[in-house]
């Protein structure tokens, strides 16, 4: 099966428009839905015969886009086939995941990269491509010991989509443009936000937390004071920003923003993050941190 599967996506290399039906199947193996699943039961790690199909889709994504509609309309077949951008971003995506539950074979990490800059590159980057790339990125580290590749692609994203004018209406532009298959189209608007304030939050905290990361603290404090910009008065959030304060040399403002965050801990808070957060206080208050 691997060798037929390659001899049919290598025979379709210099396709000069797109077979929707091979498409289709494309998207159906990448996501673990396909032949591979349908006759052994299993899910498998991209290979390079599958990033050769993904290759496929991308190369021809507007002509798919272009003619999904009419596909998934025939009314003598039944196609369901989505965005080809978001589709490839998606397998991707589970591609990770069935990493991380123990399927055999190991994630080619510079192809995964490769394909999430293409996307970027040609401006069809949507939502869930950046948000899939992210998650991939948070999940590994550089040679360094740094998370320095995804602390740099965020911050280039955040500059350029996030920062500046109204945080709540640069978001709203954006949920405006979702494509009808993402997961936020179904989980709402405060879904939405919330993702956004603890994507940041979290990029912020890598910072705190790993001291190879520390060339991005003035980065970090931009994007922890945005968080508390969409979500308002977080305790972690606040605990995050008053550690990064405090790396930075602004030891008082950061003594008033854990007082806030202390101030604003309630019953939702697990005990154990409580705790620690009056100690980084207190810490804070004697010169101890």
């Amino acid at each position: 099966m691997t060798q037929a599967w390659k001899k049919l996506i290598e025979s379709h290399q210099k396709d000069k428009q797109v077979n929707m039906y091979l498409a289709e199947t494309i998207v159906k193996e990448i996501k673990n839905l396909g032949f591979t699943k349908q006759l052994f039961n299993e899910d498998r790690i991209l290979n390079d015969t599958d990033f050769l199909a993904i290759d496929y889709l991308l190369k021809h994504s507007d002509e798919i886009e272009s003619k999904r509609m009419a596909f998934n309309g025939s009314k003598t077949e039944l196609h369901s086939l989505g965005n080809a951008v978001s589709e490839v971003s998606n397998a991707l995506q589970q591609n990770i995941y069935a990493s991380q539950d123990g399927v055999t074979g190991d994630m080619n990490k510079d192809k995964i990269n490769s394909v999430y800059k293409k996307i970027i590159a040609s401006g069809k980057g949507n939502f869930d491509a950046y948000r899939n790339y992210f998650y991939y990125l948070s999940q590994i580290k550089d040679n360094d010991g740094s998370n320095t590749t995804y602390l740099r692609e965020f911050n280039t994203y955040f500059d350029s989509t996030l920062a500046g004018g109204s945080p709540i209406e640069k978001l709203d532009a954006i949920f405006s443009t979702l494509d009808s298959s993402s997961s936020y189209s179904y989980d709402g608007w405060n879904s939405f936000k919330e993702y956004h304030s603890s994507t940041s939050n979290s990029a912020a905290w890598t910072v705190v937390e790993n001291p190879m990361n520390a060339n991005y603290l003035k980065d970090a404090i931009k994007w922890s004071e945005y968080s508390l910009v969409v979500t308002k008065n977080n305790p972690y959030y606040l605990d995050t920003l008053a550690q990064l304060y405090y790396k930075d040399g602004q030891k008082q403002k950061a003594i008033e923003t854990q007082t806030l965050a202390v101030k604003y801990l309630d019953a939702n808070i697990e005990e154990e993050t409580a705790k620690e957060i009056k100690e980084v206080l207190v810490k804070m208050q004697n010169g101890s941190y």
